[in-house]
């Protein structure tokens, strides 16, 4: 049922799709629902207080409700969404692609493992079980082979690492093990995924970052950076804002990633 679901979306053109979202988008700020309410208060907590930037933020995420959808039910939509996708590394050395939530990170996934056939990916599964499994048939379309993002997973993951197969990871929201691994991201304190400084420092993998911003004639724009030294979780954190600073309303400000913090403020929402 579910995949007959994505199915009927994606067959809707996306500009369509996108129209809806934003009257859904529009009437969601009315109401000031949670999401928003979330990303309002993260662009403030790091500097952005343009209520323009945080409308146009939560209308980009608002998007994501479709845009889902339209590429479980046809992964070859995301070519309708990317420019310069032929810029994407072909490297025949083991590597891993860095990437972060600019956009619908399942856009990125499908791009990077057709391009790289049988590249693992780390993921989060979703709670519902009819909806993982639609996904996961989905996201492994091209090839991929995923890796959940729990104890068992990181395990298998350093086992491939350790036999040079390549990974794509996004390690930009709050880590999901209990790991109090803090660094800072535009200056304020969180809780950060560490596995990208514990893997480069290792220097058996290229390590490339690779992430979108807006594009001209399509939604996204392609961007494909090869990292030449290790990096730690605070040198990750700013590649990060400065590929956010390129496109600010763009990431996804919606996730509640300035939680689980050490001092007396135990999060912000």
């Amino acid at each position: 049922m579910i995949r007959i679901l994505f199915k009927s979306i994606s067959i809707i053109p996306w500009p369509i799709l996108r129209f809806l979202s934003r009257i859904l988008g529009h009437l969601a700020i009315l109401l000031n629902v949670s999401a928003y309410k979330v990303t309002k208060k993260n662009l403030i907590y790091c500097g952005f207080d343009d209520e323009k930037i945080i409308k146009q933020s939560f209308l980009y995420t608002m998007e994501l409700l479709f845009e889902y959808p339209y590429i479980w039910g046809n992964p070859n939509n995301y070519k309708k969404l990317v420019e310069n996708s032929e810029d994407i590394v072909q490297d025949e050395n083991p590597k891993i692609f860095m990437t972060m939530h600019m956009g619908c990170v399942d856009v990125m996934l499908f791009l990077i493992s057709e391009k790289n056939k049988g590249i693992n990916i780390l993921y989060t599964p979703a709670k519902n079980k009819n909806i993982e499994k639609a996904t996961k048939e989905s996201r492994s379309e091209k090839g991929a082979k995923l890796i959940p993002a729990n104890m068992s997973g990181i395990k298998s993951l350093l086992s491939k690492f350790n036999q040079k197969e390549d990974f794509v990871i996004a390690p930009d929201l709050v880590p999901h093990t209990n790991k109090e691994t803090y660094s800072y991201f535009f200056n304020q304190e969180c809780l950060t995924v560490d596995i990208i400084e514990k893997l480069s420092y290792r220097e058996s993998h290229n390590l490339y970052f690779i992430y979108f911003t807006k594009g001209e004639n399509k939604k996204y724009k392609l961007n494909c950076k090869k990292i030449s030294q290790k990096i730690n979780m605070l040198e990750m954190n700013q590649l990060f804002e400065h590929a956010i600073k390129e496109s600010i309303p763009l990431y996804g400000w919606e996730y509640k990633k300035f939680r689980k913090l050490r001092g007396k403020q135990k999060n912000i929402y």
